[in-house]
């Protein structure tokens, strides 16, 4: 997870942002729950994924604990009262984390966690002007990765909270692909193309 380290189980960046691509166009949901100013009724009813969502989304700009990604979740899930990946066994700093129930990419929610192994996304950039035809190519990979969803947007694209990607990077959100796609216009056409391997998770209440 970044720096390799073994995540302690007991714990309660700069942005790089890989959306510069004109498909990305939605504005961000609100705030709810615990960052909504007064009702202090409407917090006590807070699911767990809420409370997930809300505690992750206010810490962007800072930095978690020890900065790995395992600790923003793990963190997020304990104060929402959430079981962690250490309640599903032993963990390890190469370890695929357990963090609940498995779901599909079609039943996301916010709240929900991932679980990334080798996921590569590159996205191409091809224009046609008066001048010629140019290519451009950027991306960005998640080796060993653990992220909250913050936003369902269909077609195979979410929007994560995150630390420690690009390694030392503070909490920030960015939207992930989890889909091929190719949009085309008139001057451009706008391949995406990911890979690897991902698992998403429910978390469960802690007993």
């Amino acid at each position: 997870m970044g720096g390799g380290r073994v995540p302690a189980t007991g714990d309660i960046g700069d942005e790089w942002s890989e959306e510069t691509s004109p498909l990305i166009g939605s504005p961000y949901p609100g705030v709810v729950g615990f960052d909504a100013k007064g009702g202090n009724a409407k917090q006590s009813r807070l699911s767990i994924a809420d409370r997930i969502v809300s505690w992750a989304r206010r810490q962007r700009g800072d930095r978690v604990g020890d900065g790995e990604c395992y600790t923003l979740v793990n963190r997020a899930l304990g104060n929402a009262g959430a079981r962690r990946a250490s309640d599903y066994g032993p963990i390890g700093p190469d370890d695929d984390y357990v963090w609940g129930t498995p779901v599909s990419l079609e039943e996301l929610q916010p709240g929900d966690v991932i679980q990334f192994r080798d996921y590569r996304f590159v996205r191409q950039t091809t224009t046609e002007d008066d001048e010629g035809t140019g290519t451009d190519v950027d991306g960005i990979e998640r080796p060993h990765h653990t992220a909250i969803v913050e936003t369902v947007h269909g077609d195979g694209v979410v929007t994560v909270l995150e630390q420690n990607i690009p390694p030392g990077s503070r909490v920030t959100r960015r939207r992930v692909h989890f889909t091929n796609s190719e949009v085309e216009t008139e001057t451009q056409t706008i391949t995406i193309t990911v890979t690897g391997t991902w698992w998403f998770y429910r978390a469960e209440a802690r007993e």
